[in-house]
């Protein structure tokens, strides 16, 4: 009897876990070697990630006024994410995209936004905003 209540348990912890994966996978759009702990270094979503970066950089960097803000705190693609659409609702912000290795994150700008509103805009989404330059 208690065999059984031990195998049914390790059972469902295994299927709990293979539910996890699977819902990470298809429906938070995060890949499983991602999960992994190991880093991604051959997995198609971060080269995703990373040539949606470039390509965000590239169109920021074309603004008259672009800005570059330290975020703290980021630590997965969920926090990137968070931090570019935190950004994005600031009204003048056109385009923003964030980096986890160099914990930052830039803005293209139609108009001039003080420090305090952009900083306020991250802090809001759960991180600290340090320096902003130019």
């Amino acid at each position: 009897m208690t065999a059984t209540i031990i195998l049914g348990v390790v059972i469902a912890a295994l299927l709990a876990n293979g539910l996890r994966v699977i819902y990470k996978s298809f429906f938070k759009a995060e890949a499983a070697c991602c999960d992994s702990g190991g880093g991604c270094t051959n997995c198609p979503m971060k080269k995703a990630m990373d040539d949606n970066y470039k390509k965000r950089v590239e169109a920021i960097e074309k603004f008259e006024i672009h800005k570059t803000i330290d975020v703290d705190g980021m630590t997965c693609e969920n926090c990137i994410a968070k931090v570019v659409r935190a950004l994005e609702k600031v009204d003048g912000v056109k385009i923003a995209a964030a980096s986890l290795e160099k914990q930052s994150a830039q803005v293209g700008l139609t108009k001039n936004i003080s420090e305090k509103i952009l900083r306020d805009a991250i802090e809001k989404a759960g991180y600290r905003a340090g320096a902003i330059s130019i």
